[in-house]
């Protein structure tokens, strides 16, 4: 769908596919400042629409401060909007990076839609 270059000349990629009534974003790359824009703008999209959504982080290499608050703002909405919102616990390097900022125990797992 969307294939931004990153500042360090990585590839960010954000495809759908469906499982069911569920839109799972797949994200692939590094999910920064430069690359969380697209993911928020699709995001905004489907919550109006009302669509549930998984957000799959198991194809990231990398996410900063603004991926973890792209992900607690989604959460956030989903219980003020009574919208469906998971993600898939994410590679290895992410779930690192939820764990250091203390977030990995409060987020809404779907591992069905993982891969």
């Amino acid at each position: 769908m969307s294939k931004p270059r990153d500042p360090v000349g990585g590839l960010f990629e954000m495809r759908e596919r469906r499982i069911g009534d569920a839109t799972v974003l797949v994200l692939t790359g590094e999910l920064d400042f430069g690359t969380v824009g697209k993911v928020q703008q699709r995001l905004a999209e489907l919550r109006d629409g009302a669509q549930p959504v998984v957000l799959d982080l198991d194809g990231l290499t990398f996410m900063d401060s603004t991926g973890i608050r792209l992900v607690l703002t989604a959460c956030e909405d989903a219980v003020s909007s009574d919208w469906s919102f998971r993600v898939t616990r994410g590679s290895e390097r992410v779930r690192h990076v939820l764990e250091a900022a203390q977030v990995i125990d409060r987020l809404p797992y779907d591992d069905a839609a993982a891969g």
